[in-house]
């Protein structure tokens, strides 16, 4: 069942990255406030368009590996220093759906698989070097409902903060 659920979102991304206006690769580091919780993850994030987002993001953890899938609108956007085709610091604003596949280990092993997806507001800040070449760092207040094991909403809202850099193929 496992081996099926990452075989359809590898399909769903490539998919994406077919249509895509822009696709960028990369590494961040997740926390999870709230919660004593620090990932080191890939990201793989493609731009149909200026303002929609797709990310595909795998994080490792001692506990648990994590796949998550976004689908931001970031209708707000503001350069706050320089222009596109030199230094660049933007500021975003979004709304976007989320879906979290958690493959909980025990003794090398997966134990168990917490499927959640909901609502997300992502708020971040992106310094470009070039076109090609972003830092960035981001926090998405999040609520959603738990699918498996059992159904029902989450006990409480989360907040994701990424700090990563990407490489981007325009």
């Amino acid at each position: 069942m496992h081996k099926k659920i990452l075989i359809i979102a590898v399909i769903l991304c490539i998919l994406a990255v077919s249509q895509a206006h822009s696709l960028g690769l990369g590494a961040q580091v997740n926390f999870y406030t709230g919660e004593a919780m620090f990932a080191p993850g890939l990201s793989l994030l493609v731009s149909p368009s200026d303002i929609f987002h797709i990310a595909a993001n795998w994080y490792l953890n001692d506990e648990s590996n994590i796949v998550g899938l976004t689908f931001d609108a970031c209708p707000l956007r503001f350069t706050l220093l320089g222009s596109e085709d030199s230094l660049c610091l933007k500021f975003t604003i979004g709304i976007g759906i989320y879906t979290n596949l958690m493959f909980m280990k025990a003794e090398e092993k997966v134990e168990k698989l917490i499927v959640t997806g909901g609502l997300r507001a992502p708020v971040g800040l992106n310094l470009f070097f070039t076109r090609n070449l972003e830092i960035f760092t981001y926090v998405a207040p999040s609520f959603g409902v738990d699918f498996n094991p059992s159904f029902g909403l989450s006990s409480k809202p989360f907040f994701p903060v990424a700090i990563g850099a990407r490489l981007w193929f325009k």
